[in-house]
Order: structure tokens, then C-alpha cells, then sequence
């Protein structure tokens, strides 16, 4: 746990599973926050712009798709 963590909170009253269990959810939501922040870059299209083309009528295409459901 890092050293600012540490500091900021006294769970010395705590029994010792309530303190790991604390532990593990602060390890929980810091690996969750870096996580997320690797999956926003993975959706970016930025590099297919112009290089798709639709060859046909979209409207229709999509009223086709619509149809089925």
C-alpha cells in the first residue's frame, strides 16, 4: 500500500481481517481506476476515418436490419 495511504488512516482499533479486507478493496478500486483508463484509449476509431465507404443505400440497409427484429 503506498506510503500516503498509510498515513491518512489509523486502522490500528481494527481487528486484523478487517484491516486486510480493507486492504484488498483499496488494492480493488486502484487497479480498477489504472484498468479503466487502458480500455478509453483502446476505443478510439481516430485511424479508420476515410478509409470505409458504404456502397449502397444506408437508409435502407438500416430499414432492412430494423425489420428483423
Amino acid at each position: 500500500m503506498p506510503r500516503s495511504a498509510t498515513n491518512m488512516l489509523d486502522l490500528s482499533q481494527l481487528p486484523i481481517p478487517e484491516r486486510r479486507e480493507i486492504r484488498d478493496f483499496y488494492q480493488f478500486l486502484l487497479t480498477r481506476k489504472t484498468a479503466t483508463k487502458k480500455t478509453d484509449a483502446a476505443y478510439r476509431f481516430s485511424d479508420l476515418c476515410g478509409i470505409l465507404n458504404w456502397k449502397g443505400d444506408a437508409v435502407s440497409a438500416q430499414r432492412s436490419l430494423r425489420d428483423e427484429w
